[in-house]
């Protein structure tokens, strides 16, 4: 890692100053949910819709007021003899489920804002992973390059050894050095592309600082292992987008509550206590406690509107929620077989790999003793590297199906 770091500052030190910062996957989980853009901007919207809910919760208590009057006669400053005050408390026995929607459509939403957080914190979570496996593929990438460096080397020697011996023609030399070659270039332009990957898990980690090179010494699991198919059902209703698709159907059902609510009448309860200024002629305190009633009895046909609104908002969320359920099912069972196909892939590459490097052992020995010509070995040297390329991609990939899975399955 050492030697190929050098290499890299080599590359950028010559344009600008950079900095090189060495980080893991923990690291990155830490900084993006510490630093991220949506995942602060869903943080302070979370906490907008407790503090509406907290609020809600004040409509369910009675109402006091209070109110003072100063009367000044002329220039005189008898304010005490002509001050007069009344205190009133107003108690809602029954506001057509007013009060009571309001409160629960607000919980709804609170609940709702819980769950957009957590599938905001999931998905930044998950670009983020994204962005570090491919920094991890792209240091074993160019570790791989660095050894197939070494085998070109080997390979390039010994070729043109055989060709000054006059055993092989010219054209066998020049494909040996073409192929030396190309090796040189995938390994220059990965070392480039070091400082695109590290501007690409800076950004998801909601960094600024992108003259920092990243580097980072873990790499691929090779023995991990597949998980258990969960059970859908138990699955899906965990997940945020069933939980938000869940609280918007129960608040069609609590409007649908508060549009019954308009047929009723307004109950209010209210006490109230007066004292009046000395210089009144009416008594010293009024108190007076009762009930008021109000119902309307025709209002252009708007509560039937109303309640038709409701009733289809009601059935549309309704079959929101069910396609939600079935969008998610289908989305499980995709991401599972694809995790699956991933393992079994990343299982055969292996297999492959291990069937190609015997061989190209076993033909390098061939071709020095003369056993067999540089048209049958050189090929089988290509497939020897190809191999590796290729398990590489498919860790790559089974690495990223994983991180996709892990972010519909677990909670935040």
């Amino acid at each position: 890692m050492k030697k190929i770091f050098v290499v890299l500052l080599s590359v950028f030190i010559v344009n600008f100053y950079v900095y090189a910062e060495e980080i893991n996957r923990k690291t990155v989980r830490i900084q993006t949910l510490k630093n991220n853009y949506s995942i602060v901007a869903a943080k302070l919207a979370l906490d907008n819709a407790k503090q509406e809910y907290n609020s809600s919760l004040s409509s369910l208590l009675p109402k006091i007021n209070f109110t003072g009057n100063f009367l000044c006669n002329g220039f005189k400053k008898d304010f005490l003899g002509n001050y007069s005050h009344t205190l009133e408390i107003v108690i809602p026995i029954f506001e057509r489920f007013e009060t009571y929607s309001y409160v629960k459509a607000k919980a709804s939403e609170f609940k709702s804002a819980e769950a957009s957080y957590n599938m905001a914190v999931s998905n930044e979570l998950h670009k983020a992973e994204a962005a570090y496996i491919n920094l991890m593929w792209l240091y074993e990438y160019i570790e791989l390059l660095n050894d197939a460096k070494k085998k070109r080397i080997e390979n390039k020697n010994m070729v043109a050894l055989k060709y000054n011996s006059g055993k092989i023609n010219i054209a066998s030399l020049r494909t040996v050095e073409a192929d030396f070659a190309v090796i040189e270039y995938y390994l220059k332009s990965a070392q480039r592309y070091i400082e695109t990957a590290s501007v690409q898990l800076l950004k998801a980690m909601g960094r600024n600082d992108y003259t920092t090179i990243l580097e980072t010494n873990e790499r691929f699991a090779t023995s991990e292992k597949l998980p258990k198919k969960p059970d859908c059902d138990n699955l899906i209703t965990a997940s945020p987008e069933f939980i938000i698709a869940q609280h918007k159907f129960e608040r069609c059902k609590i409007q649908t509550l508060k549009a019954k609510g308009q047929w009723l009448p307004l109950l209010t309860g209210n006490i109230r206590y007066s004292a009046p200024s000395e210089q009144q002629t009416t008594d010293k305190h009024n108190e007076f406690a009762g009930i008021s009633f109000s119902y309307t009895i025709f209002n252009g046909g708007k509560r039937y509107a109303y309640m038709q609104t409701v009733s289809n908002n009601l059935r549309i969320a309704s079959e929101e929620l069910k396609n939600t359920v079935n969008n998610l099912k289908a989305r499980a069972i995709e991401l599972y077989n694809n995790l699956t196909d991933a393992y079994e892939l990343v299982a055969l590459k292996t297999q492959y790999l291990n069937a190609t490097k015997l061989h190209s052992e076993i033909s390098a020995k061939e071709y020095v003793n003369g056993i067999i010509n540089y048209n049958e070995w050189y090929p089988i040297e290509k497939n020897y590297f190809s191999s590796q390329i290729e398990l590489l991609e498919a860790k790559k990939e089974a690495a990223l199906k994983r991180a996709e899975w892990n972010t519909f399955t677990e909670k935040i």
